[in-house]
């Protein structure tokens, strides 16, 4: 079972005063602390996104298969998940769960002879 992380957890990790370098991937956390100082596009690229969800920076740098790889042994866990958004009324605004009515099945009725199920 993998670790759990916080996003407050990992938003600490961010490069700055000594703190470790930690960034998120699809929902992974990764301790890329070691790595920095290899990354072939220099350690100010990934410092930009430390502590953060760096998805959206690293699809669109282009990085190669290899790459999406090798950035595998630097996984330390997952994220949490966040709190489920509530169930939406009809108006809009948000149900609360334990009051929210739920529609009841139809009773098959006898109709000429068959049962109906509408």
């Amino acid at each position: 079972m993998s670790q759990i992380y916080q996003k407050s957890e990992v938003a600490e990790r961010n490069g700055k005063n000594g703190q470790p370098v930690w960034m998120i991937y699809k929902g992974n956390v990764y301790d890329v602390t070691t790595f920095i100082k290899d990354h072939p596009g220099g350690p100010e690229l990934i410092l930009e996104v430390a502590g953060k969800d760096a998805t959206k920076a690293f699809n669109n740098a282009g990085h190669s298969p290899d790459a999406v790889q090798q950035l595998k042994q630097y996984k330390i866990g997952e994220v949490a998940i966040d709190a489920q958004p509530k169930p939406q009324t009809a108006n809009g605004k948000s149900a609360d769960p334990g009051q929210t009515k739920q529609p009841q099945p139809q009773q098959a009725e006898k109709s000429g002879g068959f049962l109906c199920c509408c």
